[in-house]
């Protein structure tokens, strides 16, 4: 049995269109960049990005203790964030950067990480990650970055609540100290 030309030529369309839809879909989904990158902010730019701003050393004074239950509700807050973030020190920058001691820090300057034009944009224009600024990116991340890749709130199943975000905030805070 013979398949003409014509026909070879449409599987063989279809089957690069999956291809495509393969490699873009993670990107358009989750805001994945398939590469890894050897940029590394210095801390010479980082200190000229904080020069000025008189930010306390957020990390300096100790939290106040919590109820185990406390810190297991802001670990489950936190669960979404645990898919693209890690929160060690030399912890992996996943589909999101390692956010390791980030309150006090310039936007986009965990090394390694492909950041978006838009954050590169924002820590041009002196955004430092302070509680604040956290709380209002976790809230409203399209409206505070806009045209950052980072899809929070998750698209589907998701209900936003000002009690989670505190949470997943104050559970970053501690755990990342």
């Amino acid at each position: 049995m013979s398949v003409s030309i014509g026909t070879r030529f449409f599987q063989s369309m279809i089957l690069l269109a999956f291809l495509a839809l393969a490699v873009f879909f993670p990107y358009l989904w989750f805001g994945v960049v398939p590469f890894a990158t050897d940029d590394v902010v210095p801390q010479a730019e980082i200190d000229r990005l904080l020069a000025g701003k008189n930010l306390p050393d957020y990390y300096a004074e100790p939290l106040a203790p919590i109820p185990a239950e406390e810190l297991e509700a802001q670990k489950v807050a936190f669960t979404w964030c645990r898919f693209c973030h890690t929160l060690e020190k030399g912890g992996e920058n996943r589909v999101g950067p390692n956010l390791y001691r980030i309150v006090g820090k310039p936007a986009a300057v965990a090394p390694h990480f492909v950041y978006s034009q838009a954050f590169i944009d924002a820590r041009n224009n002196g955004l430092v990650w302070t509680p604040e600024n956290l709380a209002a990116f976790i809230a409203d991340t399209a409206g505070f970055v806009p045209h950052n890749r980072m899809r929070y709130p998750p698209m589907i199943g998701y209900e936003l609540s000002a009690e989670r975000d505190r949470q997943m905030l104050e559970y970053l805070m501690r755990m990342t100290r």
